[in-house]
């Protein structure tokens, strides 16, 4: 009888297992699939983080514009609503304009950031959708430090 029990558990826990490792990452690759460069894109998007430590005391500033966007139509509904909206001239041209900013503090077990992403969690669906994604040149981190983040995004 006890051995019975002991391999339902078994069971269930490597069927749990299981959805966890399948199920999981095909959720997120539906999103993560979808991000392409914003080179020859419609976007153009520039990211900044900056980092201070406990004592608020700054640490490092990193930038990059190698950037890269959530192909749908998510991302310009998204955009168009931000309560930082705002039509600018650049070039003698009219164009969108958001800046998005997004902070955190560093977590236990992290110690070096060098991809950052913007996630949203959409209300409708309750999915968490990755719009813009960076890579930079990596800041060493702390957990307490705060990281504020950047992203300037132009578009027409």
């Amino acid at each position: 009888m006890n051995k019975l029990k002991i391999t339902q558990s078994v069971f269930v826990s490597v069927l749990i297992g299981i959805m966890f490792v399948t199920v999981m990452p095909n959720a997120y690759s539906e999103y993560s699939n979808r991000m392409i460069p914003t080179i020859d894109s419609p976007y153009e998007i520039s990211m900044q983080y900056q980092i201070r430590d406990k004592s608020q005391n700054l640490v490092c500033i990193v930038e990059s514009s190698v950037t890269s966007f959530f192909d749908s139509s998510l991302t310009i509904k998204y955009l168009d609503s931000h309560p930082n909206h705002e039509m600018i001239e650049k070039n003698n041209q009219f164009m969108n304009y958001v800046l998005i900013k997004d902070s955190w503090r560093v977590g236990e077990g992290d110690s070096f950031l060098s991809a950052v992403k913007h996630i949203v969690k959409d209300v409708q669906s309750g999915n968490l959708i990755p719009y813009f994604f960076a890579n930079t040149n990596g800041c060493a981190i702390e957990s307490g430090d705060m990281v504020t983040v950047y992203w300037k995004v132009f578009y027409l």
